[in-house]
């Protein structure tokens, strides 16, 4: 091989020529169909105010440690001289002024994933096939105004993801360097067995050729077909290759057309995104002396485009599919769970909770009587004090069955809701006691009531949410504030000493413990009203309609189906203290929890004496649909014109993705979408 570089060329000594056998090494990272998606439905809180989360497309998938392969001796010695080489390249750069920069980039190089940290595969559960058959997803959308996904990259797993990404581009550019030493020659490789540098070359080539692949794969997922030979004609791997061993690689002229392509069809507000992507490519590769450091930060730019593309074609399918999704929720989940029970592939138990509802109605008897209303209202009356029940219940975990698992995250959201409300009660009880100690025996303005309430949730802080240690850990911050207003709300100047302020403390945590319960009491005994309106005026109501009213907000001056009688001046009850938005917005989302689940689940599991009669439920498979040769991108890519929410399918494709919506099975090959598609149930 002919060891200059051509005159003219910009990044050819960066690149090197195509590998012809397996990469050596330790790979650790995202396995090749591991997602990098928060799965669970999201608005832009990691969890909404009514349960659900972030479907950023995902289930998370953590970066794994791939035990790597046997390697012989010499693939050993080849891969450690390269490490030695490559740390001597980079050691007179300044750069990398102190050894441990050394090391780290060398310890990239060996121990960094192969695949970038975005890839086809990780991509995968944002296509429209994923999509519409997420059993998760598909239920999630009901209760969210705001459905959209997006990256995880909170928490634990966002900080692991965070680090390996990191690794990896870390290892893209010690892969670089090496590239250049190795194809200028300095310094030389030294002598040995295996001193051909062709060898060298091959086993050098651990990541650049798979970040083209990826490129090149995620791509062709977002244009449309006709666009498809123009990428595989510039995104040639092999051809790319071989240009960067003969010297006459042109990485600004590629990113450049790249950039062209994704302007055709990324929305103008990442325009600018894709020219600063351009820009550090031509700032990084051209000219003589090459930065490896704005090279790769191009490349993670333009990753991180594509990224952002598939993001946004997913979520405008989801905004286009919304409406079906949601008006086709119980049939589909009615399908999807009893198809599962009757062939045995079912996660859910359900025999426990058979026996579950089977104990709710015998406590209702007992403390009712016999019913005798219809079965079905009954239940439901029954069903709907059993959910309350167990969402104000202090056990964390509660007791309600499998069936539920869709719902879990909903519920415990809830739960900590009314957790904090109730503790907030127990304060501005304290706090009425000592004013009125304090000489202060009137009515409480609303002022003084949102003041006190505002001081509270500062000192709270991010720790709402958290359970009762919580507000034990933060109980010396709150009786002092506590303290403190009830002296300014009774006329006093605020005095202070210890013996006070510890009597303080301990006398609300005490309430904190021994008043708990009935404080729930009083709270459940206040909103059950409001959710047992809300439940026997929506009983009928279709999937589209209890969205549209219990989901979306009601108008300003509507009036609350249930309203509590207004609090004596001498009583300080929860209505008093808590807005009753917030009470009202409970209510709602209890309600729509309720009725979703009720007329899913109470045909299958809770008005069912055995498995038998589950057979007349199951609804006959689909006829089979017309494919068609239309891309499902380019389809569901732009937007329909405007139609009433439970419009009925106006062509072929419309009606191929509802039936696919229906039977929850991934549509046939013609139909453009990647086909085997796996929707099995996961319970948390």
């Amino acid at each position: 091989m002919n060891a200059q570089t051509p005159a003219g060329s910009r990044a050819a000594d960066a690149f090197l020529p195509l590998p012809t056998s397996d990469v050596e090494g330790t790979s650790v990272g995202l396995p090749p169909n591991g997602a990098t998606w928060d799965s669970t439905i999201v608005s832009s809180e990691d969890v909404t105010r009514d349960g659900s989360r972030h479907h950023p497309a995902t289930r998370i998938s953590s970066h794994e440690y791939q035990r790597p392969r046997s390697l012989s001796m010499a693939e050993r010695d080849i891969a450690e001289e390269l490490v030695q080489y490559l740390q001597n390249h980079v050691k007179d750069m300044p750069e990398y002024q102190t050894k441990a920069q050394i090391d780290e980039l060398a310890d990239a190089y060996r121990h960094a994933a192969m695949l970038p940290p975005i890839t086809k595969q990780s991509l995968g559960e944002l296509d429209i096939q994923n999509i519409i058959s997420n059993i998760k997803l598909r239920h999630d959308v009901n209760f969210d105004k705001d459905l959209s996904f997006r990256p995880n990259n909170e928490g634990q797993k966002g900080k692991h993801k965070e680090h390996y990404s990191r690794m990896y581009w870390l290892a893209l550019e010690a892969e670089l360097h090496l590239y250049t030493s190795l194809f200028k020659g300095t310094p030389p490789l030294r002598s040995s067995a295996h001193a051909d540098p062709s060898v060298y070359f091959q086993r050098a080539q651990k990541r650049v050729p798979k970040v083209f692949e990826t490129i090149h794969e995620v791509l062709k997922s977002l244009v449309p077909d006709r666009d498809h030979q123009r990428v595989n004609e510039h995104l040639d791997v092999r051809m790319l290759m071989q240009e960067i061993e003969k010297g006459v690689c042109d990485m600004v002229a590629l990113v450049e057309w790249t950039a062209g392509l994704l302007k055709e069809h990324c929305a103008p507000m990442r325009d600018e995104w894709v020219d600063k992507m351009v820009g550090l490519m031509r700032m990084g590769a051209t000219g003589t002396a090459l930065n490896m450091k704005i090279i790769v930060e191009s490349l993670k730019g333009l990753i991180g485009m594509l990224e952002t593309m598939k993001l946004d074609v997913a979520n405008h399918q989801i905004r286009n599919l919304k409406p079906l999704l949601i008006e086709d929720t119980i049939s589909y989940e009615k399908h999807h769970h009893l198809d599962r029970i009757v062939n045995k592939r079912s996660k859910v138990n359900y025999e426990a909770a058979q026996r579950w509802w089977a104990a709710v109605v015998q406590g209702f008897q007992v403390h009712h009587g016999p019913a005798t209303k219809p079965v079905n209202r009954t239940g439901l009356d029954m069903f709907a004090q059993a959910v309350v029940s167990n969402v104000f219940s202090p056990d964390i975990q509660g007791n309600l069955p499998d069936t539920f698992y869709l719902d879990y995250d909903r519920l415990g959201a809830l739960k900590s809701e009314i957790e904090d409300l109730v503790y907030f009660e127990i304060c501005f009880s304290m706090f009425n006691k000592l004013r009125r100690e304090l000489g202060h025996d009137v009515a409480l303005s609303s002022a003084a009531r949102h003041r006190l309430r505002s001081s509270l949730t500062a000192i709270m802080g991010e720790s709402m949410s958290y359970g009762s240690k919580s507000w034990n850990n933060n109980s010396e911050s709150l009786s002092l504030e506590i303290y403190r207003q009830a002296q300014v709300t009774a006329g006093r100047s605020p005095v202070f000493d210890h013996q006070s302020l510890q009597a303080t403390n301990e006398y609300l945590c005490s309430l904190f413990c021994n008043t708990f319960a009935s404080h729930a009491s009083t709270l459940e005994a206040t909103i059950f009203p409001q959710i047992f309106s809300s439940i026997h005026k929506h009983s009928n109501s279709s999937p589209t309609e209890l969205y549209n009213s219990l989901v979306t907000s009601p108008p300003p001056n509507s009036t609350p189906p249930f309203i509590p009688a207004p609090p004596t001046n001498d009583t300080f009850s929860f209505y008093n203290n808590t807005p009753q938005d917030r009470v009202g917005d409970l209510a709602r989302r209890i309600s729509h929890i309720v009725l979703l689940h009720w007329r899913i689940w109470a045909p299958i599991t809770y008005l069912q004496d055995d498995t038998s009669g589950l057979i007349a439920y199951l609804p006959p498979p689909p006829p089979p649909q017309p494919a068609t040769t239309t891309s499902a991108i380019s389809q569901l890519a732009s937007p329909p014109p405007p139609a009433p929410m439970c419009s009925a399918p106006t062509s072929e494709h419309d009606v191929h993705v509802v039936s696919v919506m229906k039977t929850g099975e991934a549509p046939d090959p013609g139909s453009g979408y990647e086909s085997s598609v796996s929707d099995q149930t996961r319970l948390p």
